[in-house]
């Protein structure tokens, strides 16, 4: 898993983010799917407590990119970051054409979940 792991995030363009901005917005459309190298974060919206990450290695947007839903939250950067940004059809070509990225894709929405607490069923 770790072989297909290097192949899908080598696939990614590094981008730097610095304090203050947001990764996407609650409501925008998934079109990117954002995964954490380093920094710290904040995932907001208006009804509950905004969560922190903080040296959380993550993909944030999956779920809602492969669901095809808008953001249901915010990403706020904390402090400066650096962040792999993954395309929408790249990531449909990657899990549609091989196996071991599907799983490798599972596996990272349910550590997602873990982390935060959640149960999947």
């Amino acid at each position: 898993m770790r072989e297909t792991e290097r192949k899908i995030l080598a696939s990614g363009i590094e981008l730097s983010f610095k304090e203050g901005e947001y990764l996407y917005r609650k409501g925008q459309d998934a079109e990117f799917v954002f995964y954490l190298k380093d920094g710290a974060f904040e995932l907001r919206d208006e009804h509950n407590k905004p969560i922190v990450i903080d040296g959380f290695r993550c993909f944030l947007g999956l779920e809602e990119m492969l669901s095809d839903k808008k953001h249901r939250y915010g990403v706020k950067v904390l402090s400066s970051a650096h962040v792999l940004v993954f395309e929408k059809s790249l990531l449909n070509t990657l899990i549609y054409e091989y196996e071991l990225a599907q799983r490798y894709f599972m596996l990272k929405m349910c550590d997602y979940l873990a982390f935060h607490e959640k149960v999947y069923e």
